[in-house]
């Protein structure tokens, strides 16, 4: 198919993209919409028999009604446009991802930052878990089918050509024995889905492999493997934290059934113990027995992870990759939250305590616990007993995160400000080593939310300004996205009031353009209903 070629009078092609085991994919423009939005046109393969042009229909055919169901329902998916039939030939038109994938970042001798891998195993695992949650296993996870979005940095998972629902593979686990094409990647695949009979756990396999390839720079396929246990081989290439070895090693585990048993399990595993980030703050130290000599503290941290489970998150995991002020800002206050908590509300406490730890002229180094992740620890004005810190000090972890405020019960509880390694600042209040009640956060990308927290997460009333995205949004949050009443005003002066429902549109509502145009009605998902526009550029 050639550049100028028009599909159903309706899709304009304008080059190639590229080709896949089951179809060749092009970009072209919907002429049927305002300003022709670019999409992308999917023609499948031609096959060279009967049975595997059979085959090639059922797995197109798959990909359809896959993208129809998981990409109306996760932002982190392509939508489906079009499925349809022309002239003997089947297509698919799905929505375009303006981005690239993965095989910039990841590809034969680059090695990756540890923080980096660990960063994008988790923005992996997590859209890998929507489709675990819903018994699919995908089967074809690699470099190549993950796409980094340029507007926001987020993950996208593409190629659903190859997927699989559990229940439907349980009733016929024969099927991909019989079929006359190999579904997956070399290298990727673990023993059972070459056998034909992959698994939820095959997913992360192949993301482990992948994490792999990232930190060591040496392709999957090309590991060595342990003669006598068939296990990859890799860890004498670089060097890795404990806890990122272990889950790795776990991930990739030759049999099946010693593997994390689907994404959800690996992604709880991955978030080590004792390192805050920007979106989920998790441990502070446990018990703190007094040791001797006197004049020295042992701490031993308790394990524990605390999971964000967030889905179609617009200012989550990604923000963790900016660079943040030196300074904090105070926060812009828009009309409506005259009331809101300002930065020397929030840290009148730590910032008197702090005053006086700097005050100090020695500090209590402690012993190397490296899987407890404290690298100093400083006291005042509190007490350690039976075991439990009390008072005003400040916690520094190995990961350079540091923690300036109120200790209650050896945990985070009070008022305080956390310190990120990226120069991220959080200010407010806290309670069982989470961020919760009135806090402000603040991005370097100018970005900034006030507002409530509870467990960590955007929830309740806030205000979030985007110097991104050019946007201020004024209303309820719940588990870091948009969800309730509220108003988005966009600096070109397009803005929408109403509800919204997981950061989009989504009930009631009234949407201004640029030109004062009003459009009122019930929003789904973004559309206005029974007039098929959106708001915003939404």
């Amino acid at each position: 198919m050639l550049p100028g070629n028009t599909l159903r009078n309706r899709y304009k092609i304008v080059k190639l993209l590229g080709s896949g085991s089951f179809g060749i994919t092009y970009l072209a423009q919907d002429l049927d919409l305002p300003d022709h939005p670019l999409c992308v046109v999917k023609n499948l393969r031609q096959s060279q028999t009967p049975e595997e042009l059979q085959d090639f229909v059922v797995f197109f055919n798959r990909e359809a009604k896959a993208l129809y169901r998981l990409g109306n329902e996760c932002d982190q998916i392509p939508r489906l446009f079009a499925h349809f039939e022309e002239n003997g030939e089947f297509y698919l038109v799905q929505e375009y991802i303006d981005g690239h994938d993965l095989s910039q970042e990841i590809y034969a001798g680059n090695q990756l930052s540890e923080a980096k891998v660990t960063q994008l195993l988790q923005d992996i695992l997590e859209v890998l878990t929507f489709i675990h949650d819903r018994n699919i296993i995908h089967r074809d996870v690699k470099a190549q089918n993950l796409m980094r979005r340029n507007r926001d940095g987020k993950i996208i998972l593409i190629d659903f050509g190859t997927v699989k629902e559990l229940s439907k593979l349980k009733a016929n686990p024969q099927e991909l024995t019989n079929a006359s094409v190999v579904v997956g990647t070399s290298g990727y695949m673990p023993s059972e889905q070459l056998n034909g009979y992959p698994k939820l756990s095959s997913d992360v396999y192949a993301v482990g492999m992948l994490g792999i390839y990232a930190l060591t720079g040496i392709r999957p396929q090309d590991l060595p493997r342990n003669p006598e246990t068939f296990e990859v081989v890799w860890q004498n290439r670089v060097s890795v934290s404990p806890n990122l070895a272990i889950v790795l090693d776990k991930m990739v585990c030759s049999n099946f059934r010693e593997r994390y048993q689907n994404a959800s399990e690996a992604l709880q595993a991955l978030i080590p113990p004792s390192e805050p980030t920007a979106n989920t703050l998790r441990v502070a130290p446990g018990n703190l027995p007094v040791s001797s000599p006197p004049s020295s503290v042992a701490v031993k941290q308790k394990y524990f992870i605390i999971l964000a489970s967030v889905f179609s998150l617009i200012f989550g995991i990604g923000l963790l990759f900016m660079v943040f002020n030196k300074k904090p800002e105070s926060v812009i206050v828009d009309s409506q939250t005259t009331n809101s908590p300002t930065v020397d509300s929030l840290t009148v406490d730590a910032q008197t305590c702090l005053e006086k730890i700097n005050s100090i002229s020695t500090t209590t180094e402690l012993p190397d616990y490296e899987n407890e992740g404290i690298k100093l620890f400083k006291l005042l004005n509190g007490d350690i007993t039976n075991g439990k810190l009390n008072g005003c000090g400040i916690l520094k972890y190995k990961n350079n995160n540091e923690y300036q405020g109120i200790f209650k019960e050896s945990k985070l509880n009070g008022r305080g400000i956390l310190i990120f390694a990226d120069d991220s600042k959080y200010y407010g209040e806290f309670k069982e080593n989470q961020r919760h009640g009135e806090g402000i956060l603040i991005f370097a990308s100018q970005d900034k939310y006030q507002g409530e927290f509870k467990q960590g997460l955007f929830d309740g009333k806030g205000t979030f300004i985007s110097k991104v995205d050019k946007y201020r949004y004024i209303g309820e949050f719940s588990q870091h996205q948009k969800y309730g009443e509220g108003e988005l005003i966009y600096d070109n002066g397009c803005r929408y009031k109403g509800g919204f429902k997981n950061d989009v549109f989504h009930g009631q509502g009234t949407c201004i353009d640029q030109n004062g145009i009003s459009k009122s009605g019930t929003w789904v998902k973004g559309i206005l209903k029974g007039e098929n526009q959106t708001c915003c550029n939404s």
